[in-house]
């Protein structure tokens, strides 16, 4: 099976939480967040060219010693095809899997999970756990139905085994304090939620999200909502973003 790859970061120290990982990007998503930095991945994608899997999985068992696991992301994933093929084969491997997902697929979700196929998983949360508030963030109109499925992955993350975040890109045009509270009351018990720095590289042109929250804005947001969680942690990528 034919595995379409656009992107390759072959170590990484910064996408899997205390863990060396490579880090693979798969093209093609249901969501078109303005704010997204992977734009390239979202529309257009086909002028990238692939990149070989067999370079990729090679890599991986010369570095297996080396390398924690492999981090699957995007775009969103579980639009790809051939993702469960590929994620047997790295698993056939002995590499440990994380994916990061928009919740949108909790059918595939769950599959993983119950078949021990994944190691771990990052799933973005956009906003209030409402159709209103997730359709301003996310760029397309969310119905009923999408944001059932996005709750639904929500609650078979809390009740696995599995390793586990939610996390939220800051954006200043769209969230608040009031906001980010009800994230916490919807979310409450969760093992861990993570606040992202929002960054103006490579978004959406044209789209202004407001200036990037301080690092002293993102740690009173921390302390308002950490009761909330079993951690909650910030990450800041600097004043220049």
């Amino acid at each position: 099976m034919q595995y379409s790859i656009k992107g390759w970061v072959k170590n990484s120290f910064c996408d899997w939480d205390s863990k060396i990982s490579s880090v693979i990007f798969l093209p093609g998503c249901n969501f078109r967040c303005p704010f997204c930095q992977n734009w390239q991945l979202v529309e257009g994608y086909e002028d990238l060219p692939d990149i070989e899997w067999l370079d990729i999985e090679s890599y991986l068992v010369e570095n297996k010693d080396f390398i924690d696991g492999l981090v699957i992301t995007g775009g969103e994933p579980f639009v790809s095809d051939f993702l469960f093929d590929m994620v047997k084969r790295i698993r056939g491997i002995g590499i440990a899997v994380k994916i990061d997902t928009n919740g949108t697929f909790p059918d595939k979700l769950a599959y993983l999970i119950e078949n021990s196929l994944v190691n771990a998983v990052a799933m973005d949360i956009k906003n209030v756990l409402e159709k209103e508030f997730y359709s301003m963030a996310c760029g397309i109109s969310v119905s009923e139905e999408l944001m059932e499925k996005i709750i639904e992955s929500t609650k078979i993350l809390m009740d696995s085994n599995v390793d586990y975040e939610f996390r939220t890109t800051l954006v200043r045009k769209f969230h608040t304090i009031d906001n980010l509270k009800k994230i916490g009351s919807q979310l409450k018990g969760a093992e861990k939620y993570v606040l992202q720095q929002y960054r103006k590289i490579g978004v959406r042109d044209g789209f202004d999200g407001g200036e990037p929250f301080s690092k002293e804005e993102m740690e009173k947001f921390q302390n308002e909502i950490s009761q909330f969680f079993r951690r909650c942690h910030i990450r800041y990528y600097g004043a220049d973003v």
